[in-house]
């Protein structure tokens, strides 16, 4: 017979996790907050530099060489923060992930072995235990079907986004170089 004991230990477990996965995706929004911060500060002190050379240009085409060497910055550093947004999120849904699949088998097993204490002294209570074990593997085959799947479009995301931050770069280069010449 299942215990109500086995029912509060299982839901003090999933609020337990559910409080640990909002503190790792709180974390993980602290440590874009702060990127985006350390951004913006830099931004504004670049501002800050750039406008005093600009107010000390010469000439025109110091002025002009001025806002080039600006440029040429701009894509490397659009993919330097890039870079560190994907790495924060990257290990943010690591984490996520490997709490809920810890979890998911935590549960798979708790649940098997209540139903197994259940149904050990009820008669014919091997073909209904065989049933069970059958529906918890078919639902463990989805779910790591899902899981396998939400790599693979979070990888190909992640290739894609790559893909066109180096091709911005690239055109962003020859753009630049044309306006050298």
């Amino acid at each position: 017979m299942l215990k109500i004991d086995q029912f509060a230990d299982a839901n003090k477990a999933s609020v337990d996790t559910l409080f640990g996965l909002a503190g790792q995706a709180l974390q993980g929004v602290e440590q874009l907050a702060a990127l985006n911060l350390q951004a913006i500060k830099t931004s504004l002190a670049e501002l800050a530099e750039g406008t005093q050379a600009a107010l000390s240009a010469k000439s025109p085409a110091e002025l002009v060489q001025l806002q080039i060497a600006a440029l040429q910055a701009a894509p490397q550093k659009a993919v330097a923060y890039g870079r560190q947004v994907k790495e924060i999120v990257t290990a943010a849904t690591a984490a996520q992930r490997t709490a809920v699949e810890g979890q998911v088998a935590d549960v798979q097993a708790k649940f098997l072995d209540a139903v197994n204490s259940a149904l050990k002294n009820a008669p014919g209570s091997e073909n209904s235990m065989a049933l069970v074990k059958s529906a918890v593997a078919a639902a463990n085959n989805a779910y790591e079907g899902m899981n396998k799947a939400s790599k693979q479009v979070s990888d190909a995301v992640d290739a894609n986004v790559t893909k066109v931050t180096e091709t911005a770069v690239k055109t962003s280069r020859n753009s630049l170089a044309t306006i050298d010449a």
